[in-house]
C-alpha cells in the first residue's frame, strides 16, 4: 500500500512538471502564448512568407560574407516586467554588417491559424528593441549575450548560419518545453530522479524530436569561433 501511495504521489508530481513546463515557463507560459494569440503586433509573426524572407536573407550573409558577424543573446521573456530564470527566458540572433545591426533573427510561436506552428523571422520588435536598449546602457531585459569560457563570445557566422539554414529546412514546429534537452547534465539528474522519468523527462524529449522553441533553436545551431593553433 505504502509502495502504492509513493507511486502514485510521485506520479502526479511528474504530471505537475510537465504541466508547469507547458504552461508557465518561457515561450509556453499562458500569458506568453495569449500575447502572440491577441496582441496585434505579434500578427507578422505568423506570416507565411517568413521563413522565405529569412532564407533569402541568410544565403545572402553566405554569398557576401565581408564585415559581417553574428551574436546570439538572451533575455527577459515577452516584457522586461518577467523574471529572467532557468526555465523563463528568450534566446535569439542579431547579425551585423560593419559593427551595426542588420537583422534580428529568432525562432517563434506564431499566433492561432497561422500556416506553420513556430516560424523562424527577422526584426521582432522586442527583440530589436531590447537589443538597441542592451548596447547603449539601458538594459531593463536583462539582455546578456552567449558566450563560453574556451571561445568567448565569438561566433563562426558560416557554421552558424547554416545550422540555421538547416533548421529552416527541416521545418521545425514550435514546442515551448523543446530546451529541456539543453539543461546541463546536473539538472537531467534531477530531473530523472525525482519524478518518474518515463512520464517527464523522458516523454518531454520524445515529444520535442522535430521542434524547437526560441531557445532550443539557438543552443542548437550556434557554432563557435574557435582560434586557430599556431
Amino acid at each position: 500500500m505504502n509502495i502504492c501511495k509513493l507511486l502514485f504521489s510521485k506520479i502526479l508530481l511528474g504530471l505537475f512538471f510537465i504541466f508547469f513546463l507547458l504552461f508557465f515557463t518561457g515561450c509556453s507560459s499562458m500569458k506568453a502564448l495569449k500575447d502572440v494569440n491577441e496582441n496585434p503586433i505579434n500578427i507578422v509573426r505568423g506570416n507565411p512568407e517568413n521563413p522565405a524572407m529569412v532564407k533569402e536573407y541568410l544565403e545572402n550573409v553566405l554569398a557576401f560574407p565581408e564585415g559581417r558577424e553574428v551574436k546570439a543573446f538572451n533575455r527577459k521573456p515577452y516584457s522586461p516586467e518577467n523574471k529572467k530564470t532557468l526555465f523563463m527566458h528568450h534566446s535569439f540572433y542579431v547579425f551585423l554588417k560593419d559593427g551595426k545591426i542588420e537583422h534580428s533573427l529568432v525562432f517563434t510561436a506564431t499566433p492561432k491559424g497561422s500556416e506553420q506552428k513556430g516560424n523562424w523571422m527577422l526584426d521582432a520588435e522586442s527583440d530589436i528593441d531590447s537589443y538597441k536598449m542592451f548596447i547603449n546602457s539601458n538594459n531593463p531585459w536583462q539582455v546578456e549575450e552567449y558566450q563560453t569560457s574556451k571561445y568567448g563570445s565569438r561566433l563562426n557566422l558560416e557554421g552558424t548560419t547554416k545550422n540555421i539554414l538547416k533548421r529552416l529546412e527541416k521545418e521545425y514546429s514550435f514546442f515551448g518545453p523543446a530546451s529541456v534537452r539543453d539543461l546541463p547534465w546536473y539538472h537531467f539528474l534531477w530531473l530523472t530522479v525525482t519524478p518518474p522519468p518515463i512520464l517527464t523527462l523522458g516523454s518531454i524529449l520524445i515529444v520535442s524530436i522535430h521542434k524547437d522553441n526560441c531557445n532550443s533553436a539557438v543552443l542548437e545551431t550556434m557554432v563557435w569561433d574557435k582560434p586557430e593553433v599556431i
